[in-house]
């Protein structure tokens, strides 16, 4: 009887370390953003390219991409690259398909305009809007460019 008390416990604890990981590790999402997305202030624009990853339930982030900022005559006034400094949050909306999935995720990023001192603490929201209720628009923000003007975006689940 001891030893078979003892074969449960040889074989359940791995078991449940397993899924204690598991659980703990969570969901991870990757996004795309699908050609150009582009915002505006009212008379400035930004257009953002990139991708990334990100896991809601370890609140991480790695993801990277490309920015110009232009004016209101359309000259630009900066372009160069960004990388993702901190994952803030994540409203998901689900989706027919581990491929094909909604939602809203927030993240802190570092621009790095060419030639130019890096920005620092630039709030990114990137929205896909499979699945998702009334009141979500399509495309990327960036800071005080908040009205969208175009722009895809694709959200995957990963593991």
């Amino acid at each position: 009887m001891r030893r078979f008390a003892l074969l449960i416990v040889i074989i359940a604890f791995p078991l449940a370390f397993a899924a204690a990981t598991a659980t703990a590790s969570g969901t991870s999402y990757s996004f795309n953003l699908v050609g150009p997305n582009s915002a505006t202030n009212g008379t400035e624009t930004i257009r953002t390219t990139g991708s990334g990853s990100f896991n809601p339930d370890a609140g991480t982030v790695s993801a990277s991409g490309s920015f110009t900022h232009m004016l209101a005559d359309g000259s630009v006034f900066a372009r160069g690259t960004w990388v993702a400094t901190a994952f803030d949050s994540f409203t998901g909306f689900g989706g027919p398909s581990n491929g094909l999935q909604g939602g809203a995720l927030q993240i802190t990023v570092t621009l790095f305009p060419n030639g130019g001192a890096p920005v620092t603490g630039v709030s990114m929201t990137i929205t896909c809007v499979i699945n998702s209720p009334v009141g979500y628009e399509e495309g990327t923000t960036v800071d005080g460019f908040t009205e969208k003007t175009g722009g895809t975006t694709l959200m995957h689940i990963g593991s």
